[in-house]
């Protein structure tokens, strides 16, 4: 325990000289001979970006084309088996959802531009986008 403490205060006395160290070299004011520092808050100030609408919910999926979208989280295993899986249930329970299963394109945080006009050239009329596994 008494380890762990001295670990937390290296740690604190460390932060601390580092944001004296970087704050006396931002700051303007004088701190020789007073004895206080000026500490900067390096944190950026939030700021909202701005938003898109949602796309408004179909009112039934009878009838309708539903993809669904693995993005590769998790590895190329990882989902396609729950995607699978929704799809043999739709098959069952509603037989008239015509279901498509994709995988994204590169990285699950890469975009995939060919993607989002494929889906809407080809029909798509929802799509369920996820991780799972």
């Amino acid at each position: 325990m008494e380890g762990r403490q001295l670990l937390t205060r290296s740690a604190t006395a460390l932060t601390v000289l580092a944001l004296a160290g970087s704050a006396s070299a931002q700051s303007t004011r004088s701190v020789a001979g007073d004895g206080l520092i000026t500490v900067m808050n390096p944190s950026v100030a939030n700021q909202m970006v701005e938003r898109a609408p949602l796309s408004p919910r179909l009112d039934t999926l009878e009838g309708k084309k539903l993809y669904l979208v693995d993005i590769g989280w998790g590895g190329p295993d990882a989902a396609y088996s729950v995607f699978e899986q929704m799809e043999i249930w739709f098959a069952e329970n509603m037989p008239s959802v015509e279901t498509v299963i994709k995988r994204k394109r590169g990285s699950y945080m890469v975009g995939d531009p060919a993607l989002w006009p494929e889906i809407k050239d080809n029909g798509g009329d929802a799509v369920i986008v996820g991780i799972s596994g």
